[in-house]
C-alpha cells in the first residue's frame, strides 16, 4: 500500500478516534532515535514471509480453544515448519505457554512484557510499533528489547522515518495482515481475530477474564474488521479465518483444515 493511500485511511481513523497527528510524529521520532544505527532487518522479514503460508495469532477471545484445536492436529515442531507464525501483540504470552516460539511480533508494547522479552530471546523477529499513546513504553522498554536482539524493524502509522516503515494497518493484528500482504505471503490465516464485542484476556496484562469491549476498543475492532475487509475484497489475496466473525472477501475455515491449506 502506498503511503499516500494509507494516510487518507489514517485520517478517517484518527478523526474517529480524536488521535493526536502531532503526538503520533512526535513517538515516531523518538522511536527512530533509539532505533538509530540499527539496521532493519527487512531481507529477513521478506523470507520469512514471501510465498509463505503465515498464521497471524490474535488475541481474541477464542485464541485459547483455536490454539489448542490447532494442536491436537498439527504437531507444534510441524506447525513451525510448515508456516510462518505471526503473533499479534499480547498473543505471544499465549504461544509461550504453548512453547511455541512466534518468527514475528507485532506490538505497540500494551502485551505481556515479560512474554515480549522471551520472543525476542528467542529469536523472534519484533516489529515495534510508535504511536502518541505508547511514548513512554517506548522510552523504557524498547531500549531493553534493543539489548537483547538486534532483529528490530520500528513501524509508524505516519509517515516512517529511517529506519522506520509503515506497511498499513492500525492494531497489532489487522497490521500482521498489512505487513503478510506487502511481502507478498501466498496465504494468510487469521486465528484469534474475533473483531466481536469481547475483548479476549490476553489482549492486555490487566485482564483475568474475556471482557466486554469498552467503547474505544469496540471501535478500534471495528476498524480492523474494516481494513481487513478492504484489503481482501481490493487485492484479491487469500485470506483465511476460523472465527464466527468474517471480514468481507475472506474464506471461513474450521480448525480441522488449517493444516491443510
Amino acid at each position: 500500500m502506498e503511503y499516500s493511500e494509507w494516510f487518507e485511511i489514517y485520517n478517517w481513523i484518527r478523526k474517529l478516534l480524536g488521535i493526536s497527528y502531532e503526538k503520533d510524529v512526535e513517538a515516531t521520532l523518538i522511536l527512530a532515535q533509539i532505533l538509530k544505527g540499527l539496521k532493519p532487518p527487512l531481507n529477513e522479514l521478506s523470507r520469512l514471509i514471501k510465498r509463505r503460508k503465515i498464521i497471524v495469532f490474535g488475541a481474541g477471545p477464542s485464541l485459547d480453544p483455536v490454539l489448542e484445536d490447532i494442536i491436537k492436529y498439527t504437531d507444534t515442531d510441524l506447525l513451525h515448519r510448515k508456516y510462518t507464525l505471526f503473533a499479534a501483540d499480547g498473543v505471544t504470552q499465549a504461544l509461550l505457554e504453548y512453547n511455541i516460539v512466534p518468527h514475528l511480533v507485532t506490538t505497540d508494547l500494551d502485551g505481556d512484557i515479560e512474554a515480549l522479552m522471551w520472543a525476542a530471546k528467542k529469536g523472534s523477529l519484533m516489529l515495534i510499533h510508535g504511536h502518541g499513546d505508547n511514548i513512554d513504553k517506548i522510552t523504557s522498554i524498547v531500549p531493553i528489547i534493543k539489548k537483547i536482539t538486534s532483529k528490530i524493524i520500528g513501524t509508524t502509522q505516519v509517515k516512517p522515518i529511517p529506519p522506520l516503515q509503515n506497511f498499513g494497518g492500525f492494531t497489532d493484528g489487522d497490521r500482521a495482515v498489512f505487513i503478510s500482504h506487502h511481502f507478498k505471503a501466498s496465504k494468510i490465516i487469521m486465528v484469534g481475530m474475533d473483531f466481536g464485542s469481547i475483548v479476549g484476556r490476553r489482549s492486555k496484562p490487566w485482564l483475568k477474564n474475556n471482557e466486554k469491549a469498552w467503547p474505544a476498543k469496540k471501535i478500534k475492532l471495528d476498524i480492523a474488521f474494516k481494513l481487513i475487509s478492504q484489503l481482501a475484497c481490493k487485492e484479491k489475496i487469500l485470506i483465511y479465518t476460523v472465527s464466527d466473525t468474517v471480514p468481507q472477501c475472506v474464506k471461513k475455515v474450521s480448525v480441522k483444515e488449517i493444516h491443510l491449506l
